[in-house]
């Protein structure tokens, strides 16, 4: 009797969450990753499927990003006509991938920009941390993760002095990824100073009832009186001091200067999470004198889970299918979807050099062998994969026929493309797809490739192991 209650209870845990699945429309490889966890660990994937089987911002989040969205869309149309650029006027790729930039994110392609390729966090942070004491009017900073320790403190030291001296201060930290930080003596001195604190998407475990909680603002995002921006992937965290715990060496990171008016678009980006978490109206400042800064062509391209469409993937496949001589790619975390998996695998079979470039060691196990899981496939067709091994390269970068460059906070997983806020900056600028991939070379010359005949010697219990990962990847 007890043997038929629990086979009866099983039955009816699957048939609740297959028919919750199948109504929401779920992607075909991860509606058969939860079913496949469900009938064989019925108890703990039902459990997990309500903690994170769905993308729940919550009601009020969802609420206001629906309101807030024709707002968006109204203040993206009123963009001076001064600062946009004509994507006719591009190679037929790159008009391609700016068209379609500008109909999912609704952000136009802009032209009189600056830029200067940061390849290193000291370099990054000590222009950021020159930029803020040379701040006028307002300094606005948005980061997944703040640790304290090392050049950070001297981070928080430069906006006390800022916001002492009148300036405007607002920082955005995720309330997951900044965690430690919240207790750290560094949010008392920014708060004393009269600092803006905005903590996103708060944690608790009342929360976890009714939002999920693995939800992140994984942006990256530096605004200097909306004239000088800054993204790429760099968290406010001196690798030096940074999870030095986790066996990885030290995390390897890069970063974009912008002077021009993409910098403005980059605190509107900002400002709208800000509404989501606060409530309060989406209304930017109005532009400052956007006079042109230089002659490259930048677009900025948001993304995050309130959406559900993947456009940030959908921006990547454009990108890769437009390619016609080599595709370079910088990702720390590695897992895939199908159609990207066969993008790639399609561009080295028309005869695209592509390369990819991921760190030896990662800081998540599973991430690991899902990743591993992928490489024979990607090997087989020609493609070039590099494993970094002086630290965790964190870069995330993608260059496309030197000419179209994809830089910012997003990594080649289903993470980046369903579950976290996002932003990355696209450009048109040979300038700075050499001075790109110069920096990807440099990566290169510091890694070791794969080789096929070596990987498919691998121990079969190893091939088992990350194939059993790679189906519950879609989870990851």
């Amino acid at each position: 009797m007890f043997f038929d209650l629990l086979t009866l209870l099983h039955l009816l845990a699957v048939v609740a969450v297959s028919l919750r699945i199948f109504s929401r429309r779920t992607a075909h490889g991860t509606a058969l990753a939860w079913l496949l966890l469900i009938i064989t660990l019925p108890a703990v994937g039902v459990l997990m499927y309500l903690m994170i089987g769905e993308r729940r911002l919550g009601k009020t989040w969802m609420d206001r990003a629906i309101a807030m969205q024709p707002q968006m869309l109204l203040w993206a149309k009123d963009i001076p006509a001064s600062t946009l650029a004509d994507p006719g006027a591009l190679s037929t790729a790159a008009e391609s991938v700016s068209r379609l930039a500008t109909g999912s994110a609704g952000l136009p392609l802009m032209g009189g920009h600056r830029l200067q390729l940061l390849a290193d966090s000291t370099s990054s942070m000590r222009a950021l941390i020159a930029d803020i004491d040379a701040a006028r009017s307002s300094v606005h900073l948005e980061f997944y993760i703040w640790n304290a320790g090392g050049f950070v403190d001297d981070l928080v030291a430069a906006l006390v002095r800022a916001a002492q001296r009148g300036v405007a201060c607002c920082t955005l930290m995720d309330s997951l990824g900044s965690r430690p930080f919240f207790k750290s003596e560094s949010i008392g001195h920014l708060r004393a100073a009269g600092v803006t604190i905005v903590e996103i998407l708060p944690v608790n475990p009342l929360r976890a009832l009714f939002v999920r909680l693995d939800l992140r603002d994984h942006r990256k995002i530096a605004v200097i009186d909306r004239r000088i921006g800054y993204t790429g992937s760099m968290n406010i965290a001196d690798p030096r001091f940074f999870k030095q715990d986790a066996g990885v060496g030290e995390w390897v990171d890069a970063m974009v200067r912008i002077e021009g008016p993409a910098a403005w678009v980059l605190e509107a980006v900002s400002l709208s999470i800000t509404t989501l978490q606060t409530g309060d109206d989406f209304a930017p400042p109005p532009p400052p004198d956007l006079a042109a800064a230089g002659d490259s062509q930048v677009q900025i391209y948001p993304s995050g889970p309130q959406s559900a469409l993947r456009h940030i993937e959908q921006l990547l496949l454009a990108a890769i299918y437009a390619a016609r001589h080599e595709i370079v790619l910088t990702t720390p975390y590695f897992v895939p979807s199908e159609t990207l998996l066969t993008a790639l695998r399609s561009a080295a079979i028309r005869g695209v050099r592509v390369i990819l470039i991921v760190p030896e060691k990662i800081d998540s196990r599973l991430v690991r062998y899902a990743g591993n899981s992928y490489i024979e496939d990607l090997l087989a067709v020609g493609i070039t994969i590099l494993r970094f091994g002086d630290g965790l390269l964190h870069t995330k970068s993608m260059v496309v026929d030197e000419e179209i460059t994809i830089f910012g906070t997003v990594n080649l997983d289903l993470r980046s493309f369903e579950l976290n806020f996002e932003v990355s900056m696209i450009t048109y600028d040979r300038a700075f797809a050499a001075a790109a991939r110069a920096m990807q070379r440099q990566y290169e010359s510091r890694s070791q490739a794969v080789q096929l005949a070596a990987w498919r010697a691998r121990p079969n219990w190893r091939r088992l192991l990350e194939n059993a990962v790679q189906v519950l990847s879609p989870l990851l």
